[in-house]
This record gives C-alpha cells, sequence and structure tokens, in this order.
C-alpha cells in the first residue's frame, strides 16, 4: 500500500474517532439535561414581607449554642438585623447598635442574624473568635446557616433591619443601617 492511502486510513480513523467523541459528548450533555428536567422542582412558598404584616418565625442557633425562636419574644419589641462579617457598612454600624444594646431602659429586644459559610461569610467555627477580636459584645448573634431566614425575610442587600413590634408585626424595614435615635423614635411609636 503506498504513503497516500495510508495517510487517508489514518486521518479517516482519526476523524472517525473525533465524531465519535463529538457525539458522546453531545448525548451525555443531552442526558444530563433529560435528568434534571424529569427531577421534581423544589417548591419554596416565600410570603410577601411588608410593613404592617406578621413576621416570619424562625428557630435558629445562638452563637453560644442556645436555641432560638423569634415567636418566643411575642409581646415584646424586637430590633431583627441581618448582617455580614465581610460587610463594610455592617462592621462600621455595630459600634452604634453596642451601645442601642448596653441601654438599660431600652424597651427591645436585640437580634443579629448571619449565613455563615454563605456567600463568603465566616464559618460557625471562626466566627466567634472573628467576633470575639472586633471589640463585639452585648448582641446577640444567631447562625442561619441555610440562609432560610435571609429568604424568607427576603434579604436583598445588608445591612438590613426589621423592626418588629410586640404583636410581631413588622413596623419599619430598613435597607442600609438605621440609626439608634431612628431606630428608638420608631419604637415608641410601636405598641
Amino acid at each position: 500500500m503506498n504513503k497516500g492511502g495510508q495517510m487517508k486510513k489514518v486521518m479517516f480513523a482519526g476523524l472517525s474517532l473525533l465524531s465519535l467523541v463529538v457525539l458522546m459528548a453531545c448525548g451525555e450533555e443531552e442526558t444530563k439535561k433529560t435528568q434534571a428536567a424529569q427531577q421534581p422542582k423544589q417548591q419554596t412558598t416565600v410570603q410577601q414581607i411588608s410593613v404592617g404584616k406578621d413576621v416570619p418565625d424562625f428557630t435558629l442557633q445562638s452563637m453560644d449554642g442556645k436555641e432560638v425562636k423569634l415567636s418566643d419574644f411575642k409581646g415584646k419589641k424586637v430590633y431583627l438585623k441581618f448582617w455580614a462579617s465581610w460587610c463594610g457598612p455592617c462592621k462600621k454600624s455595630m459600634p452604634e447598635l453596642m451601645e442601642l444594646a448596653a441601654k438599660p431602659d431600652r424597651d427591645f429586644e436585640i437580634l443579629t442574624v448571619i449565613a455563615p459559610g454563605i456567600q463568603g461569610e465566616k464559618t460557625v467555627e471562626q466566627f466567634p473568635q472573628w467576633f470575639q477580636e472586633q471589640g463585639y459584645k452585648d448582641i446577640p448573634v444567631l447562625y442561619d446557616t441555610k440562609a432560610t431566614t435571609f429568604q424568607a425575610y427576603q434579604i436583598r442587600s445588608i445591612p438590613t433591619e426589621y423592626l418588629i413590634d410586640s404583636q410581631g408585626k413588622i413596623g419599619k424595614i430598613q435597607f442600609g443601617a438605621i440609626s439608634n435615635a431612628d431606630a428608638e423614635a420608631a419604637f415608641k411609636e410601636m405598641n
């Protein structure tokens, strides 16, 4: 057999192999798409959240290991802050929040929520040391490890604060840090 014929056979074999690889890859991609389409979709019902509506209840673990349920605070006003350790405006607002938390005459509870290990947040193991190193104190931190509470409260930016009245209704939603004066004024207007 001559060199030209041998070269044609090698090229034909190479093209056949390449075609086979392409077809297999396309078939695998199509199989993945079909399997994904056949899997049941997880449906999440998110209630519309706005001022005057009931707050979604949650049960989260606190930084000190206790289980905290929002509905346990029914009958009390609650300052609920969603934040993150990497968020500049959040960190900037913490000293003012510590001042508020240290006031003995305040008529509301303060709770803060982070989502450890999600979107750059420190893990449950890392967070307490970081928190202590920052000098933060008197501020309860709750861990939303699956971000379900962030989702229920429709958190799109942080910090976001919810000021909740004693009946468990939203009195104010603040996107971005709220000043102590504004928070206290809003709570004075609530039952």
